[in-house]
């Protein structure tokens, strides 16, 4: 069976694609890189954003136009919110929703192969991806994921490390824990517990030349023992973090539901900062909130420059049906949603700049992720760093030397990686 996966959405829907096409090619199933040849189409969707909605919906609208014999399966976040929606697009779909994603591989023809043991290799990817933790319990006003992931499930400490074992011993250089709430990771092991920093601290006892970077991380989760552990590993757990803040106002922060104030998320960053002040500290944020005000949106805006975050990951309000938001009075008109949108991402850019700009002259351990004629790769801060020539995959020690926008340029070091001090 010739087959084609395409995820949509998270980190997580990717690692869970994964599990699925390794169980694929274990029953001598080929994987193909079109659509329009293959005997079976997988789509993993999310459905945190309309745009996400209607760009797989699209794509399910094509595949049943363009291949009907193809055996068409969707899956994920909008298969469990929306199954009607899918069949409307595509109506000889089987639908499968993240409660039953654990039955795909035997609905596919895989049940011949061995128990799920994790992933082994990481399909298109330079860094692995390790799913952790799945499910979140909060009740943001926005926000539709609680509804399709509803339960809390970490991980078995023993399971995960075992995983990672096998993905430092393939070749993979970084791996990036991650879950719908990170930093929840709650495992039993014998009589007691393994929490979230216990729980990295148990990777990075992993021997090898690796380094863990974290995937988006809520602030709450920030605590002194997590800061700490990233300042004592030497660099293995990387002092870059995505940390969702979605407003600097105040008040629109109450009404979407959020558990923190603007003044707890600076305390928090500030107390990173102060053990770790060249950290690479990235937020999303939301614009267009029901009732956002424009002193409001001035005043995120204002919050997100005083924090001088490194680069900011900008959302639209989207409504998504069955959540408080979108019963809520004062829906923006569209026109002053993208205006506030376009601000911020101008904003973005400047602040990626400026990142970029001041490693100029540092020394940064970078790891290959863009091969070819404008080769580029991640230093630990998450900073872009583009080079001249290709050296090869895995850890190189390079100086930066200039910025250009939001990438840093540099040279790479003749005596070769080493440590990141010059």
């Amino acid at each position: 069976m010739r087959f084609w996966f395409h995820t949509f959405g998270c980190r997580v829907n990717q690692y869970e694609t994964q599990v699925v096409r390794e169980r694929m090619l274990a029953v001598g199933s080929l994987a193909v890189s079109d659509w329009e040849s293959a005997d079976l189409c997988l789509i993993n969707t999310c459905t945190v954003t309309q745009e996400a909605d209607r760009d797989a919906l699209r794509l399910l609208r094509r595949i049943a136009r363009r291949n009907p014999a193809a055996r068409l399966v969707v899956t994920g976040c909008l298969a469990s919110r929306d199954p009607q929606a899918i069949l409307e697009a595509a109506p000889s779909a089987l639908v499968v929703g993240n409660e039953g994603k654990e039955e795909l591989p035997s609905l596919l023809g895989c049940s011949s192969v061995p128990a799920f043991a994790g992933v082994s290799a990481f399909c298109g990817h330079t860094r692995a991806f390790l799913k952790v933790q799945d499910g979140c319990n909060m009740r943001c006003g926005f926000c539709i994921i609680p509804s399709v992931r509803p339960v809390l499930w970490s991980k078995p400490i023993q399971d995960l490390e075992a995983e990672a074992r096998r993905l430092v011993a393939a070749g993979y250089r970084e791996i990036v824990p991650c879950g719908v709430r990170l930093g929840r990771y709650l495992a039993l092991e014998g009589g007691g517990r393994v929490d979230f920093a216990g729980m990295l601290e148990r990777l990075l006892g992993i021997p090898g030349d690796f380094r863990i970077r974290l995937s988006s991380l809520e602030i709450t989760d920030l605590t002194d023992r997590l800061i700490a552990l990233m300042a004592g590993s030497g660099g293995r757990l990387c002092p870059s973090l995505h940390i969702p803040l979605q407003s600097g106002s105040e008040g629109v922060l109450r009404r979407m539901r959020r558990w923190y104030s603007a003044a707890f998320y600076a305390r928090r960053v500030e107390a990173l900062r102060s053990r770790l002040p060249e950290a690479g500290v990235f937020a999303d944020v939301m614009t267009g909130f029901p009732g956002e005000t424009e002193a409001e949106f001035l005043e995120s805006r204002a919050f997100i420059e005083g924090l001088g975050f490194s680069g900011l990951h900008v959302f639209r309000y989207s409504k998504r049906a069955g959540t408080q938001a979108a019963r809520n009075p004062g829906q923006l008109p569209e026109r002053v949603v993208l205006e506030r949108a376009r601000a911020l991402r101008d904003l973005d850019r400047s602040l990626r700049a400026a990142f970029a700009a001041r490693a100029v002259g540092s020394w940064r351990r970078v790891l290959m992720k863009d091969r070819g004629p404008a080769p580029e790769g991640l230093a630990e801060n998450f900073l872009c760093v583009r080079l001249p020539e290709d050296p090869g995959p895995g850890f190189h020690r390079v100086r930066v030397e200039r910025s250009a926008g939001p990438l840093a340029c540099g040279l790479l070091d003749p005596k070769g990686p080493g440590r990141q001090e010059p």
